[in-house]
């Protein structure tokens, strides 16, 4: 992070969370003489949730799980294109179980902190969106979370969605009967493709629902023995 105000963002998102307010206050005025608008924008960074704040504690004492997870997510991208455009590629599944575990390892970090049940959840929630989203993982990656990620659903990445590949002019000599039947035999192939693209759209979807549905049955049985106990 090259720019001034990226690397203000990291120091005072490690600092623990009853220290940030005051830290960024003091902040902004040690700035204000030497660089008044860097001081403003340092000034009006956002407290971050107590989710947030718990991962970006994680991540600053011990960023080993939280990158094995980005990388997990960026590996899950990477099938899905596959899956998408016909590629071979990795095994969407094995992909999925792969994310599943890291997600885990890293859930297992912050039961240690003692959070509440609805707190652990929004944390668990923005590792799962963050590690999937190349613009919102180097935010996890970095601690500089100011507050929970929430989706409406995972979908798929639109980036990953193969862009259609242009139609070759037509040679000087082809005559129209000729390129009308080109038309209809690529018009036929883009059906064709959009259907395939649809179905794979649908089967990654679904196999993701049913991961993150799994994903909430047992982190719901693991909160409730943890109060039993």
């Amino acid at each position: 992070m090259a720019d001034p105000l990226a690397k203000e963002m990291q120091k005072l998102y490690s600092l623990p969370l009853n220290e940030f307010s005051a830290a960024r206050n003091a902040r902004a005025k040690a700035l204000k003489q030497d660089d008044p608008e860097l001081a403003e924008s340092v000034g009006k960074l956002p407290k971050p949730s107590v989710a947030a704040a718990a991962l970006n504690e994680l991540v600053n004492e011990d960023p080993s799980e939280v990158r094995a997870l980005i990388q997990s997510g960026k590996r899950l991208r990477e099938a899905q294109e596959a899956a998408v455009s016909g590629k071979k590629g990795a095994d969407l599944n094995e992909a999925i179980q792969e994310h599943r575990t890291a997600l885990d390892r890293v859930q297992r970090d912050l039961r240690r902190r003692k959070l509440s049940g609805p707190t652990l959840e929004k944390a668990t929630q923005t590792l799962r969106v963050a590690s999937l989203d190349q613009e919102l993982a180097p935010l996890l990656e970095r601690g500089i979370l100011h507050e929970e990620l929430t989706s409406s659903g995972f979908g798929l990445d639109p980036g990953v969605v193969p862009v259609r590949p242009r139609a070759k002019k037509p040679a000087p000599k082809e005559d129209k009967r000729a390129q009308d039947r080109r038309r209809r035999e690529a018009e036929r192939e883009l059906d064709a493709a959009e259907k395939a693209l649809a179905d794979a759209r649908r089967r990654a979807e679904r196999a993701l629902r049913d991961v993150e549905d799994a994903t909430a049955v047992v982190e719901k049985a693991r909160l409730a023995l943890e109060d039993v106990g």
